[in-house]
């Protein structure tokens, strides 16, 4: 049988636990070079006639995705120390057995880093997809709006370089700032930016209340668009890592993450609201996992939403030990069904289906000592008691947890073409707020407790 991709991870790690013992794992380590091919490195040693039978065994078993140079190596061989205590190591469950993995990458290694702790103020909001055409960049634009109207202070960020469409809502051509983030990315890698390129780098808004501010970072600025046979120029150079000065390097994710700390003061911004690049791709693992933000992921009631959403969150499962409390930045991730109907049994079908998403992607519900800890009676069962006033979910979910619960911004044929500079009626609170409500709601609880009253 030839060997895959997804066989090749069991079949080594069933080969060392039936030549090695499960034991083998605990201070072990996997390694999956760029092409995929494997090899596994133990803190245990192993006389040379064990070490060329069972590497011969993995050869065989594992075919084109076993390395070609050695393929098992023992704690006095060269680099094998170091293996051993890399920290870019991540632990994954793998048939049940919990397997140390350094999986190097060309791209998409942003994705191995773990979930970057909450952000100091101004909080943070990412709007993330899968594609387009499910009311991210609208419902960016909305809170951007209603934050403005209440007084707040609002930075909007264009992290979609390839399909960048932010600055044509927020911006016209007489606000569209020199630069944008396209720009910044691209420069950081020769120099540091001063106060004079983030002069250029944003534009205000013209749709802000008089009360607050919209400043806007799109992803192509003015010298972008007057320039089109450069940008795919820029975009290959701005997705490359910088070397710094002191000889470290920078990914997209430690670029794109200085460039928003850098203005995320709390004396110039009350809110950052990113827009992330649909899909699944390197920038987006910046803004998901990088920012310390809280996350909205969007999508429609549609196959293609669970399955990608799917694949996102069993990777970050990866990050959560088993057993353990669910971790600070779980509580950040919320579903957002876009364009939802206003049948409120259509709507409960998302929200069980995000429920199983969950669950099937290993992030599934703690269930509540109200539920798993009261004794069975010794009565027969027909006896139990029973409260009728308590409510299922109270039985399955840990009270406050909204890690399940999607938000629904309703359907409105209004914002099918949303141009919000030339019809200013969408940005009315009397005409928006029945679909975003529940969404705006959730974003102001975001805000710390002492400003409330504020906003």
């Amino acid at each position: 049988m030839t060997v895959r991709f997804d066989d090749s991870l069991p079949i080594l790690v069933d080969t060392i636990a039936a030549e090695l013992g499960d034991g083998a794992f605990i201070s072990g380590v996997a390694l999956r070079d760029v092409t995929g091919r494997l090899a596994f490195f133990t803190s245990t040693r192993l006389d040379a006639p064990t070490i060329e039978r069972l590497s011969n065994h993995l050869r065989k078993k594992l075919g084109a995705y076993a390395r070609t140079d050695r393929i098992l190596a023992g704690p006095d061989d060269f680099g094998v120390q170091d293996a051993l205590q890399d920290s870019s190591a991540i632990s994954i469950s793998v048939g049940g057995r919990y397997l140390r993995l350094i999986d190097r990458r060309l791209a998409g290694a942003d994705w191995l880093r773990t979930p970057a702790p909450v952000a100091p103020p101004p909080p943070r909001f990412v709007f993330s997809s899968l594609k387009g055409g499910v009311g991210r960049s609208t419902a960016l634009s909305v809170a951007a709006v209603d934050l403005a109207s209440r007084g707040r202070r609002v930075l909007a960020i264009d992290l979609d370089m390839e399909a960048p469409g932010l600055g044509s809502i927020l911006l016209n051509e007489g606000t569209l700032p020199e630069f944008g983030l396209i720009d910044a990315l691209v420069e950081k890698g020769l120099s540091e930016l001063d106060d004079e390129f983030f002069a250029d780098l944003i534009g205000p808004s013209a749709l802000a209340d008089r009360r607050g501010r919209i400043d806007v970072i799109p992803a192509f600025g003015r010298r972008s668009i007057q320039n089109p046979g450069d940008v795919l120029a820029k975009i290959a150079r701005a997705y490359t890592e910088n070397v710094r000065p002191d000889g470290t390097v920078g990914t997209i994710l430690d670029q794109v993450r200085e460039v928003v700390d850098q203005l995320a003061v709390p004396s110039r911004y009350d809110a950052i609201l990113v827009d992330s690049r649909a899909g699944l791709h390197e920038t987006t693992a910046s803004a998901i996992l990088g920012l310390g933000a809280e996350v909205f992921l969007f999508g429609l009631d549609e196959a293609q939403t669970f399955q990608g959403y799917l694949a996102l969150l069993a990777h970050l499962a990866r990050f959560v030990k088993q057993g353990s409390p669910a971790p600070e930045w779980l509580e950040r991730i919320t579903m957002v069904q876009g364009k939802a109907p206003s049948d409120s049994k259509a709507r409960a079908d998302f929200a069980s289906k995000c429920r199983a998403l969950f669950d099937d992607a290993g992030l599934g519900v703690h269930r509540s000592a109200k539920a798993t800890e009261a004794p069975l009676p010794a009565n027969p069962f027909s006896d139990v008691p029973w409260d009728e006033d308590t409510r299922d979910e109270d039985l399955l979910l840990d009270e406050g947890s909204r890690l399940y619960e999607p938000l629904a911004i309703l359907h409105d044929e209004r914002f099918r073409h949303f141009d919000p500079i030339q019809q200013r009626d969408l940005i009315s609170e009397l005409v928006y707020k029945a679909s975003y409500g529940m969404f705006l709601d959730r974003i102001y609880q975001a805000f710390p407790a002492d400003t409330e009253e504020c906003i």
